[in-house]
C-alpha cells in the first residue's frame, strides 16, 4: 500500500501546465477560476493525472496562451516519468530555461522542431503544432509532418484520430491552456503506437484483441460505463450511503475513489456515466469527473406528475417488470407511482434503449408529503 501511495504522490506532484510560476498540487474544483473552464471533463481528468496543474494562487488560468517549451514539458510527460538529462543542446536559446531537457528530448524524438537554430521556447503554440506533437507521442512518424505539406498531413492524420474533435477554431490560431487540455485529452483516448527493437511501429493490445489507447498504456486507466446506484448521499441499492469520497457503480465490487464534490453530486445518481477508472488491489479511483452517457438508452428529468405520460408516449416508453421505483431515494412499490403529488418531481431512464424504464427517481418536499386530511387536521389545531 505504502508503494501504491508513493507512486501515486508521484505522479500528481510530476508536472504542471505553467512555467514561470511555482505550480501546485490541487483538485481541479479548488481552482479560483473553474467556473471559467469551458473544458472542464478534459482539464480535470489531465490534473488528476497530473499531467497538468494550476499556480501557487489556485487559479488555472483557463483563457493564457500556452508556450513551446510548457508543451515540450507536458507531452514528455506523455511518454515518459522523467526525460534524461542533457548536456549539450541542439538550440542556442535554450541552454539558461528551465525546460532544456524537456525540448532536447522532444527535438532527438521528433516531436517538436526548432527554428533555425533557435527553439523558441517562449513562443505561443498552434492548434497544428500541438496535434503534430501529439501524433509523434501517439508513434505516428514525424517525418510525415515536414516540408511544405507538414500542415496538411497533420490535419488530415488528428481529423481521423479525433484529436481535433470539440475544436472549432482556425487551427492555425495559437491555443489557451484550456484548448491545449482538449486537443491532449481526445489524443489520450486515441490508439498508441510503440516501437520494437527491429525498429517496427507495432500497436500494443489488450486482452480483447484491441489496440490500448495512451490513456490505458501510458498511464494503466481505462473508461468503465455504469450506472450509479450510490454516493455519499444515498445507495439505492438499500442502505444510507457510503462512507467517505466514493460512488458505486453497478456491476462492480468495489466503489469507486472520487473528489468530494463528485461524491456528494446528487445529479449523478441513477445516471449511465463513464468514468476512467484505475484498478488498485484495495480500491479502484476515477480521475476527472463522471459524464452522463447520452448517446444510448432514453432518461428525462425535472418532469412533473402531468408530464409523465406525454413523456412516455413521446418515447414509446412503458413500466416493466423490473422497474424499479424511488420517492426521495426510498424505495417503494409501482402503486405509489400511480399516487404522485401535482408537485413532486421526476426523473426516468431506460438504459437499454428497449423502451422499458429501468428507474424512477421521485423527488417530493416535505409539504408535498403532507396529505389534504392532515393540512385540515393541523389547521384546527
Amino acid at each position: 500500500m505504502k508503494t501504491l501511495r508513493r507512486c501515486f504522490l508521484a505522479l500528481t506532484l510530476a508536472l504542471a501546465l505553467s512555467a514561470g510560476a511555482a505550480a501546485v498540487e490541487t483538485s481541479a474544483f479548488d481552482f479560483t477560476d473553474w467556473n471559467q473552464v469551458d473544458y472542464q471533463s478534459q482539464v480535470s481528468i489531465l490534473t488528476s493525472l497530473g499531467v497538468v496543474g494550476g499556480y501557487a494562487d489556485n487559479s488555472f488560468r483557463p483563457d493564457d496562451p500556452i508556450t513551446r517549451a510548457e508543451i515540450a514539458k507536458i507531452v514528455s510527460f506523455l511518454r515518459e516519468d522523467t526525460v534524461p538529462q542533457y548536456t549539450t543542446s541542439s538550440y542556442t536559446d535554450t541552454a539558461d530555461t528551465w525546460a532544456g531537457d524537456y525540448i532536447e528530448y522532444c527535438s532527438q524524438l521528433g516531436i517538436l522542431a526548432g527554428y533555425n537554430g533557435q527553439f523558441r521556447p517562449k513562443d505561443y503554440v498552434t492548434a497544428r503544432e500541438l496535434a503534430k506533437a501529439l501524433l509523434v507521442v501517439l508513434g505516428q512518424d514525424s517525418s510525415a509532418y515536414v516540408g511544405d505539406g507538414w500542415a496538411e498531413a497533420v490535419d488530415e492524420d488528428a481529423d481521423a484520430l479525433g484529436i481535433y474533435n470539440g475544436y472549432t477554431l482556425a487551427r492555425d490560431l495559437y491555443v489557451t491552456r484550456q484548448q491545449a487540455c482538449l486537443l491532449i485529452s481526445n489524443a489520450l483516448q486515441c490508439p498508441v503506437q510503440v516501437e520494437q527493437r527491429d525498429g517496427s511501429m507495432v500497436y500494443i493490445l489488450d486482452e480483447m484483441m484491441e489496440p490500448l489507447s495512451l490513456l490505458q498504456y501510458r498511464f494503466k486507466v481505462i473508461p468503465v460505463v455504469g450506472v450509479v446506484e450510490a454516493n455519499a448521499q444515498v445507495d439505492l441499492r438499500g442502505g444510507s450511503s457510503l462512507e467517505g469520497n466514493l460512488l458505486h457503480i453497478a456491476g462492480y465490487t468495489k466503489d469507486f475513489q472520487v473528489s468530494e464534490e463528485v461524491a456528494n453530486d446528487m445529479s449523478l445518481v441513477g445516471c449511465n456515466v463513464t468514468v476512467y477508472a484505475r484498478f488498485f488491489e484495495d480500491y479502484n479511483r476515477i480521475y476527472g469527473v463522471p459524464q452522463v452517457v447520452k448517446d444510448t438508452g432514453y432518461s428525462a428529468g425535472n418532469l412533473h406528475p402531468s408530464e409523465l405520460p406525454v413523456v412516455m408516449e413521446y418515447g414509446n416508453l412503458q413500466f416493466g417488470n423490473d422497474t424499479t421505483y424511488y420517492i426521495n431515494y426510498e424505495r417503494v412499490n409501482r402503486a405509489a407511482i400511480d399516487q404522485l403529488q401535482p408537485q413532486d418531481v421526476l426523473s426516468i431512464f431506460d438504459y437499454q434503449g428497449d423502451n422499458i424504464i429501468d428507474l424512477v427517481l421521485v423527488s417530493r418536499t416535505a409539504a408535498a408529503e403532507s396529505t389534504p386530511e392532515d393540512d385540515a387536521t393541523a389547521a384546527h389545531s
